[in-house]
């Protein structure tokens, strides 16, 4: 797909949570078959997303996606949030949930670890404090490959 439609279907989906007080948390565009598939993640700062904002957000960006004919007739929209096992992809997202348990994966090892699960502490000067009940570190979040909260049952 080329990236002005992407951007136009990034700019609806945008669009389409907005108008519900939603964000757009992620946009995943992938083709199956002789179609596509269009996966909104939608996310809201307090609380947790319902099934009936998912089934409001789809609503409204099928109808527009329809309107626009940006992509043609034949696509499957799928619309969901982040989930309890979310991507923390900012600190802003480790202040969030702050007290949460979390896994990381660094970039490079970082105090001999490449890996570290800990509950979210403070965070200040592009760090977060990352805690284990043995140990705590501070992560430079541009030392993170990738992160994530963990279920906790």
């Amino acid at each position: 797909m080329n990236e002005p439609r992407i951007d136009q279907l990034r700019s609806l989906a945008e669009a389409a949570a907005k108008d519900n007080f939603l964000e757009l948390f992620d946009l995943v565009i992938r083709p199956q078959g002789k179609r596509l598939v269009v996966t909104a993640v939608i996310d809201k700062k307090l609380g947790k997303i319902t099934v009936e904002e998912c089934a409001k957000v789809s609503q409204d960006l099928e109808k527009r996606l329809d309107e626009l004919d940006v992509i043609g007739p034949s696509y499957l929209l799928e619309v969901s949030s982040p989930g309890m096992d979310r991507a923390l992809r900012h600190l802003e997202d480790c202040q969030r949930f702050q007290g949460r348990l979390a896994q990381f994966v660094f970039t490079e090892p970082l105090e001999g670890l490449t890996t570290f699960r800990g509950r979210l502490g403070e965070v200040k000067e592009e760090a977060v404090e990352v805690a284990d009940g043995k140990k705590s570190i501070w992560v430079p979040f541009k030392a993170v490959k990738r992160a994530h909260l963990v279920v906790e049952l």
